[in-house]
């Protein structure tokens, strides 16, 4: 370990968790000054309960540790915390530090403490993951926070939220549970008392009454995403009914399941741009139609998909997007139906028009080596690497807006 030079050290160093870096610091002298440099450049930080409870156990190397990374950390995640594990931390400070991510553990009795003492620590924040016993109290404290994620918060108590989102300029937020294990009741409409919100990820069961419609007509609003078991045939319509035309984009995980209603309701909303169906169903007759009513569709993403009709019939069915710029199957399995993939399978009117084409076809059971020279063509785009997409849970739908429309 002696022979490895500096250089290499630091780079080692940026893959160790912090728990490993701590034992290293106590192999030699020379390890313990690579280790300190390493503490005194770190932008990002990530303290398990297990280094928690090490660092309280050992005052030297709190000091040590937490004075060398203190003052340049700027992302911050505490994992299994508590009150009495945090209060040493008062004597340093966190001038750089703009993301917490935080998990305390449970402690009604003391929730509305540990919320102060974060303020106290990290007065700074500009975005807030929590998951603790919080009522909400001193939230409102922060008053740079931008970004506020509220997960697993069984103990909110919603007559804080008038303080906190009439005094915050929120542009996200995140009320998630997960299920009906928590109903927020009426006073969830105090969220739109936050006119700089843009963006909102809830359970489906709280947008129920007049919340989503107070929500969409906020100034700034752009993005809603919901965690969805039963109402979002019922959501999907409301959407449809008070502002059809600013839906610019649409995403189904595992939550469209071939519902005639909601296809009625997307072909209201003629403006859509971009859809986005992960492990679903949709029937050809509802493809169809989608692919014929909405003229300005541009992305079409059908992964992981149940079912879809073969490659042949689906070529004739996209055939009338005269706008669809991208086309992504990727993870639904297609070629084991049809393992041969050219141009001659290709309908005149998906490949001769004026919007070029990307096809992604990652990770579909066709060979690249043999599609892509086959598919040769001037408006056509063959790909197969992998299309990132935020799939944040199980069972969600997203809509994205135009906010400049009011339509």
């Amino acid at each position: 370990m002696e022979n490895i030079n500096e250089d290499i050290w630091i780079n080692i160093l940026r893959f160790l968790p912090l728990s490993d870096q701590l034992s290293l610091a106590q192999v030699t002298e020379s390890i313990y000054c690579y280790v300190k440099y390493h503490w005194k450049h770190l932008k990002s930080v990530t303290v398990t309960r297990d280094d928690l409870e090490f660092l309280d156990r050992n005052e030297q190397k709190m000091q040590e540790c937490l004075g060398g990374w203190s003052r340049s950390v700027q992302w911050l995640k505490l994992s299994g915390c508590s009150r009495d594990l945090l209060r040493k931390w008062t004597t340093f400070s966190f001038p750089h530090l703009r993301s917490l991510d935080c998990h305390m553990d449970y402690n009604p009795e003391k929730d509305d403490e540990e919320t102060l003492l974060l303020t106290e620590l990290f007065p700074l924040l500009t975005s807030l993951t929590l998951n603790s016993s919080t009522t909400g109290c001193h939230l409102s404290r922060w008053k740079q926070l931008k970004e506020l994620n509220l997960i697993w918060c069984e103990y909110l108590d919603t007559d804080t939220f008038a303080d906190i989102f009439g005094s915050l300029k929120l542009a996200k937020l995140t009320l998630l549970y997960y299920g009906y294990n928590v109903n927020l009741g009426e006073k969830v409409v105090d969220v739109t008392r936050c006119s700089t919100l843009e963006e909102l990820t809830i359970d489906d069961h709280h947008l129920l009454g007049a919340f989503l419609p107070r929500l969409m007509d906020l100034p700034h609003f752009r993005r809603l995403a919901f965690y969805t078991r039963d109402y979002s045939e019922h959501l999907l319509a409301l959407v449809a009914r008070h502002h059809p035309l600013r839906v610019r984009s649409l995403l189904f995980n595992d939550s469209f399941w071939s519902s005639d209603r909601i296809e009625r309701d997307i072909l209201l909303m003629t403006n859509l741009r971009r859809l986005v169906l992960q492990d679903d169903d949709i029937d050809s007759q509802q493809l169809h139609a989608i692919c014929k009513m909405l003229p300005h569709l541009e992305e079409l993403h059908l992964l992981q998909m149940r079912e879809l009709p073969p490659p042949p019939p689906l070529w004739n069915l996209l055939g009338s997007c005269s706008e669809l710029r991208i086309l992504n199957l990727s993870s639904s399995k297609l070629g084991g139906r049809a393992q041969k993939l050219d141009l001659s399978h290709f309908p005149n009117d998906l490949l001769n028009r004026r919007t070029p084409l990307t096809l992604h076809l990652h990770n579909t059971g066709f060979i690249p080596e043999k599609v892509v020279p086959a598919m040769n063509h001037g408006n056509l785009e063959v790909s197969f690497e992998p299309v990132h997409l935020n799939i944040w849970s199980s069972r969600f739908v997203e809509i994205e807006f135009n906010p400049e429309s009011k339509l």
